[in-house]
């Protein structure tokens, strides 16, 4: 059994890593052989029919996507039903399920994120729209480092995003019993001073809650105890049967199985109040599992409840391999079999830090840091949320629509405790964040020694030969300490419809431009150039260079000045007082390398594309030339400088691939042996220009829309050349299959 079930999840869970998505063609015949080979050899017929099962369903949940030709710019007429609404300050996301797109229909009906500008119409769960939309494939920005938005949207199952242009409501749905009770209980909590907090905790409305205070509960390692998960479910199931027990005593005799029955409604109900998300759906599926074994009086190790809820989740619901929620939630359960397989009745101390121990790979994978102050705030706070907060906070919410006074006062008991709990936090910020941002290269030797240590501790053979052991961790922390870093590197980094260049030596930096700002807070120094910098292990910025002040290239400018002060301001315009303006012939030398300023031969304050600076940074064997957005005439300025200054390895294009630039002389006097095009991901200004790509044809030429970042790394006389992208999974790059034929990679 344990085979069947183990191999079913790996070979599913393998979908995250596969280099691309095989045809169905392939599915039917890794399936027919599983059916063939399973009764012989279980687990690799289990891992077969695994792989077609992963194969099948996602070519299926994805053939509409190439059927409509969503790779191309263009508007869609759909009909959907809004599924969730999430309001933001100023638009509305909407989660639907389409039932047709161009008049055609799909089943399952496909699930796609839709932004509606228009803050005034309150839409809400089960109205019906007809839409024109502009749709996309899940695209987020191509970086090592930041937030995966394809991994996320597949994630909840999300097959497309897109904006709405135009929509009518052709159904308005009554609201429903869980809108009331959430409606209720939000009125109930107005004058609260954490009301966002006490529904994220007790319904999973985690929408409103401010960005200050996840990214407080990230840095101290307790985001989890606000999210819903096994503990509230099992919690609502013990109350449940309690009650059955005390008013259901005598039925229990001719029903056997009642209080177990009760409690699975009582979970079942509160799952609905959470509208079964992902983890709530985890929980109540091992809750019921658990429940029919003991109905069943059948004795199941941990370990095979484990793999079945595991694998059960998988095979109904395979996108749920991309969720990072779905994998800590398991993951953290089985670390708790694991505690009781070393100590069968471990302590909360014991559990707690065999708990951070094990989840450090996962949080390195996930999210690039670690909460060092997870284990010492975590010690107080989860006997604290689990003997107090959660359990008072889950019986008022069962209590509002019976008894809204009682209700009312537990809420206010939690409320209370949470707003304790955010001051104690911020107190324990102002002595310095407890979140540890982890370069690259740190992360390989903490995975080496982590690998090491558990291996030393845990492995009752290599106990006895603790010799090899040590031969072991030391050649794979010599493996990973010994990888060789090149003499300087090129990052031009994915910032959407923008220009951002990190070029680095020795732990130092130099960044040209900043990326965009939006609406809303979102920001491309907080998803794309910071999350870098602390993933090259940047320990000092020593020059920030904003090439001129339109907002694609210098929204950014402020933050970043003000995370790293002790950056050096060069720029077209005078954004301090000691900004250097840039000027042809400045030049100075930075480490190993040369930067010499080619443009402006004198600004005019920064506020046209003329004025761009143009750089040139060389260690005067390879080269790069960085234009921002110059222009035909300031292209014409260039090509008058003697060829050697102006020729360059590297070029950055100038205007994104703008048709207005580029012209055919200036790329012939710089030469460039490669190109890279900074473009947003269907842009409306369809940067770059097919006209601009021809020109370039003698150039090897990427698009960050398409390859992500793509870093040039230095060594000697070496160039290696990395476009993040064509070495990501197949979900990263959709695009190829969108646009052909070929398999999904």
């Amino acid at each position: 059994m344990e085979q069947l079930l183990l191999g079913m999840a790996l070979s599913i869970a393998s979908s995250l890593l596969w280099p691309d998505l095989p045809s169905n063609g392939w599915g039917w015949i890794i399936l027919i052989s599983g059916l063939i080979v399973v009764f012989r050899y279980r687990f690799a017929g289990a891992v077969l029919l695994g792989l077609s099962w992963a194969i099948l369903f996602f070519n299926h949940e994805l053939s509409w996507l190439k059927e409509q030709h969503i790779s191309l710019p263009a508007q869609h007429e759909l009909n959907v039903t809004v599924s969730a609404v999430y309001r933001k300050s100023d638009r509305q996301q909407l989660l639907v399920s389409v039932q047709s797109i161009n008049r055609q229909s799909y089943w399952p009906e496909p699930a796609i994120r839709l932004t509606l500008s228009d803050k005034k119409t309150f839409l809400k769960r089960g109205d019906k729209l007809h839409i024109r939309a502009r749709l996309k494939i899940p695209h987020g920005l191509g970086n090592p480092a930041g937030f995966n938005a394809e991994r996320w949207l597949l994630g909840q199952g999300v097959t497309a995003t897109g904006s709405i242009s135009s929509f009518k409501l052709l159904y308005q749905a009554d609201s429903s019993w869980r809108d009331n009770w959430l409606m209720k209980s939000r009125q109930l909590m107005q004058k609260f001073r954490q009301p966002e907090l006490l529904m994220a905790l007790i319904y999973g409305e985690q929408q409103d809650v401010d960005k200050a205070d996840w990214q407080t509960l990230r840095d101290t390692g307790l985001i989890h105890l606000i999210a819903i998960s096994g503990m509230h479910i099992g919690l609502i199931a013990w109350i449940g049967m309690a009650l059955s027990r005390l008013l259901l005593q005598r039925w229990s005799e001719k029903l056997p199985g009642l209080h177990w029955l009760v409690g699975i409604a009582f979970a079942l109900l509160y799952s609905a109040l959470a509208d079964f998300s992902a983890p709530t759906v985890r929980a109540l599926c091992m809750l019921i599992i658990w429940i029919a074994l003991r109905l069943w009086q059948r004795e199941w190790s941990g370990i095979r409840i484990w793999l079945f809820a595991l694998a059960i989740m998988l095979v109904i619901e395979p996108w749920s391999v991309f969720s990072a929620g779905f994998w800590l939630s398991f993951i953290a359960v089985g670390i708790l079999g694991v505690a009781g397989f070393l100590w069968r009745k471990p302590s909360l101390w014991q559990i707690q830090w065999l708990m951070t121990l094990l989840l450090v790979p996962v949080q390195l994978v996930l999210f690039d840091g670690l909460s060092i102050s997870s284990v010492l705030v975590n010690l107080p706070a989860g006997p604290w949320f689990t003997f107090s907060i959660v359990p008072v906070a889950l019986i008022s919410g069962l209590l509002v629509p019976i008894f809204p006074s009682l209700a009312y006062i537990g809420f206010w008991l939690c409320d209370l405790q949470l707003d304790w709990l955010m001051s104690a936090l911020e107190w324990i910020q102002t002595w310095g964040s407890g979140w540890m941002a982890i370069s690259f290269r740190q992360q390989l030797l903490l995975f080496w020694a982590l690998a090491g240590w558990f291996i030393w501790r845990f492995s009752p053979v290599v106990m006895k030969r603790e010799f090899g052991l040590l031969l072991l961790a030391g050649c794979g922390l010599l493996f990973a300490g010994c990888q060789s870093e090149p003499d300087w590197r090129v990052d031009m980094l994915d910032v959407g419809q923008g220009l951002s260049v990190l070029i680095s030596q020795d732990e130092r930096a130099l960044l040209f431009d900043t990326g965009d700002a939006y609406q809303g807070g979102y920001n491309m120094a907080d998803a794309a150039i910071f999350p870098m910098l602390e993933y090259r292990g940047i320990k000092q910025l020593d020059y920030l260079i904003v090439s001129h002040r339109d907002k694609d290239h210098s929204a950014n400018w402020q933050r970043i000045a003000g995370k790293y002060p002790q950056a050096r301001i060069v720029s077209s315009s005078a954004l301090t007082v000691d900004t250097l303006i840039c000027q042809r012939g400045q030049q100075w030398q930075w480490g190993k390398l040369q930067v010499m300023v080619l443009s402006p031969r004198s600004s005019s304050g920064g506020d046209v594309n003329e004025d761009s600076c143009v750089l040139r940074i060389s260690d005067n064997q390879h080269s790069l030339l960085l234009t921002g957005d110059a222009e035909r005439k300031a292209e014409a300025e260039l090509i008058r400088l003697p060829r050697q200054l102006l020729q360059s390895q590297i070029l950055s294009s100038p205007h994104h691939g703008s048709k207005s630039s580029s012209t055919p002389d200036f790329i012939a006097a710089v030469a460039p042996d490669y190109v890279v095009h900074s473009a947003g991901y269907q842009n409306r200004w369809h940067h770059p220009h097919p006209v601009v790509l021809s020109r370039y044809s003698q150039s090897q030429q990427w698009i960050t829309a398409v390859d992500g970042l793509v870093s040039f790394e230095f060594s000697q006389n070496n160039t290696d050349i990395r476009p993040f992208r064509r070495l990501q999974p197949w979900y990263r790059q959709m695009d190829a299959w969108l646009v052909g034929d070929q398999p999904l990679k």
